[in-house]
């Protein structure tokens, strides 16, 4: 049995309706092993219309000493601006500073898991985000667009 990649066609003589039973087929095994988990153990986004907010604050010193630590916070809501709201105090709870404006919202998803990656180097701090239907993957974009680094916080909608 041959699975078929969106674009392909299967064009066959002798059985015209072939082609349209093997997609079937195909697609079925592919989401069976998708919800069988077979693609690996990621958490997916399962909450409709819910916005995830994920806040961050990296360390940084001054004078030597080290000031802030990493601190990091999600927030959901149906409401945007609430998710926003919900992030940056639980990164206040998980030890950030806010009203100096330290704890920031990085990312926003909505019905969407949600990653930020960090990295400290030679030219500074580096973040990136990304979003995805399942938490692995969204992780492993971020860490793709800062070009490594750690993932400091993500999550999916509950």
């Amino acid at each position: 049995m041959a699975i078929i990649a969106k674009g392909e066609r299967l064009v066959t003589t002798t059985h015209p309706k072939r082609a349209t039973r093997t997609r079937i087929t195909a697609t079925a095994i592919l989401a069976g092993a998708v919800a069988a988990g077979g693609f690996g153990s990621a958490a997916p986004a399962n909450a409709a219309d819910t916005f995830l907010a994920l806040a961050y604050q990296q360390s940084y010193g001054f004078g030597g000493k080290l000031v802030y630590r990493d601190a990091h916070g999600i927030g959901q809501s149906g409401v945007m601006d609430t998710a926003r709201i919900n992030a940056l105090n639980d990164c206040q709870r998980n030890g950030g500073q806010t009203g100096g404006g330290q704890c920031e919202v990085r990312v926003v998803a909505r019905n969407e898991c949600a990653a930020v990656a960090a990295s400290n180097g030679a030219g500074g701090w580096k973040i990136a985000t990304a979003t995805s239907y399942n938490q692995q993957l969204a992780e492993q974009i971020a860490l793709a667009n800062n070009g490594g680094g750690l993932v400091v916080v993500s999550a999916c909608p509950s």
